[in-house]
């Protein structure tokens, strides 16, 4: 797969997540106001944690072997994205157990609602920092054409 293919399947994937986070973002506003969305709230973090884990395994694949060498930046830029991931999938974890699940919808909404803001907030800095086509692009040599 090429480096722009790449870029374009994570980025089709940040779009569909987005819409699953503020799908889930909905739904747990309206735990906030109403215990009785608790659980359907538990269960789209399910289908969130489902998601996101089939996410994070693509980005790891396709990213992987690619930032460890494209610039001197690259195995710092992997190892924040590797750490970034373990945070999110232990989140995750947690919140979707069978523990968390009992919780009110009062203490478990807002957890919710802040994982949501850092997963949005990774993707952000991914777009930014990771699929950046000046990142991860096909060429390897930049000619400068100012001149021609």
């Amino acid at each position: 797969m090429s480096h722009d293919e790449c870029r374009k399947t994570l980025e089709m994937q940040h779009r569909q997540l987005r819409a699953l986070i503020a799908r889930v973002r909905e739904v747990a506003q309206r735990a906030l106001r109403d215990e009785r969305e608790g659980s359907t709230l538990h269960a789209l973090v399910g289908a969130l944690r489902t998601e996101i884990e089939r996410h994070l395994q693509a980005e790891e694949s396709l990213l992987g072997p690619v930032l460890e060498r494209i610039d001197a930046w690259g195995p710092v830029r992997m190892d924040l994205m590797r750490a970034e991931h373990a945070h999110q999938r232990a989140v995750l974890a947690v919140l979707r157990s069978d523990r968390a699940g009992m919780l009110p919808a009062a203490l478990f909404a807002p957890r919710v609602l802040g994982l949501l803001d850092d997963i949005s907030t990774d993707m952000d800095a991914e777009d930014r920092d990771l699929l950046d086509p000046r990142v991860l692009r096909d060429d390897l040599i930049q000619l400068d054409a100012s001149d021609a």
